[in-house]
């Protein structure tokens, strides 16, 4: 269920108001409400509407009891869990409109809002920044020129926030240091097709920051969709870093300037990434890899391996393929001539 401190939840949708809006005919009838989304690992779904276009995915249902799961005319006669089933041509798109009819970002400012935030007595926030409201700031945080701290996000003691960034629907630990222009917590890149058009999808989810992490310069860390992006405890994060959302990113971890991470990678823990480097989405990097700089990723990576190249490979297999093309560029050459 999306967090309420960052975003609204509207009035619940009767089942039969869901159905219509997303074009649906429920394969079982029923009359209650939907009053948020949900992911389809959350404890509770018995008033939620999840999603599933997956075979696999659809066992989490399995002796479950749901709201409502928007899926396909296929799946939903597999669908072994107890609650009312959308069948649609595609239960993404129809998720994302209902997303959008139950929930807000907070940081939308048609959205009334009340309260202040609440500020420790130790912290030291220039003038110039805007604190939404009920923001939380630490003992000992310093914020910077024109910053912006979005609605419920929490600052934690010692924090250090540099002049410019922005921080919305995060959580951030104990001394954190993040650099100048920083954007953390905004929506991540999502979309999906409906007849050539591209909609977008809700990101309901947050950033979490644990103790000790440093974000650098220019570097953006989208908000998850609906689950959260993790930055592990002691990970360092260098100048112009991309990281999707979703991903999680292991304890004492070092990211190297303009690395670029698609959404939902899982990274281990004391990874090493080159400059530059490029993850594509739903990777598995196993703990204490190392990426050389530019390496361009399409696989999964066991742990303690090193890999470079593009498309990267084990570093050994690389290195051997450069000594061969060397040679035969010379041979060739020497032929030439």
């Amino acid at each position: 269920m999306p967090d309420l401190r960052f975003f609204s939840q509207g009035a619940p949708l009767a089942y039969s108001e869901a159905a219509s809006a997303v074009g649906a005919a429920p394969v079982h009838e029923g009359g209650g409400q939907i009053t948020h989304v949900a992911a389809l690992d959350e404890d509770d779904l018995q008033s939620a509407a999840v999603h599933c276009a997956d075979e696999a995915l659809l066992d989490c249902l399995t002796g479950r009891q749901f709201g409502v799961c928007i899926t396909t005319k296929t799946l939903a006669v597999q669908c072994k869990g107890e609650g009312v089933l959308f069948a649609v041509r595609s239960p993404k798109l129809a998720f994302a409109i209902l997303s959008g009819m139950l929930h807000q970002s907070l940081e939308d400012d048609a959205l009334p809002v009340a309260g202040e935030a609440a500020v420790h007595s130790g912290s030291h926030i220039h003038p110039s920044v805007s604190l939404g409201v009920g923001a939380e700031i630490g003992a000992g945080a310093r914020i910077g020129p024109h910053c912006h701290i979005g609605c419920g996000v929490v600052i934690g003691e010692g924090v250090s926030i540099a002049a410019g960034s922005t921080i919305t629907h995060a959580i951030i630990g104990k001394n954190v240091r993040i650099l100048a222009g920083a954007r953390i917590g905004q929506a991540g890149f999502g979309f999906v097709d409906d007849e050539g058009c591209l909609v977008r999808i809700p990101q309901l989810g947050r950033v979490v920051i644990k103790d000790d992490v440093e974000i650098g310069a220019n570097t953006t860390i989208d908000r998850g969709a609906l689950a959260d992006t993790m930055i592990g405890r002691g990970t360092k994060i260098d100048n112009l870093v991309q990281i999707g959302h979703n991903t999680h990113i292991g304890e004492y971890c070092i990211l190297a300037a303009q690395t670029g991470i698609s959404g939902s990678c899982v990274i281990g823990d004391g990874v090493l990434m080159g400059g530059q480097v490029g993850l594509a989405d739903h990777l598995h990097i196993g703990d204490n890899v190392q990426l050389a700089a530019k390496a361009g990723l399409m696989r999964d990576v066991p742990a303690g391996e090193r890999w470079g190249g593009a498309p990267a490979r084990p570093m050994k297999e690389w290195l051997r393929e450069i000594v061969k093309l060397s040679r035969l560029g010379k041979e060739k050459s020497g032929k030439t001539k």
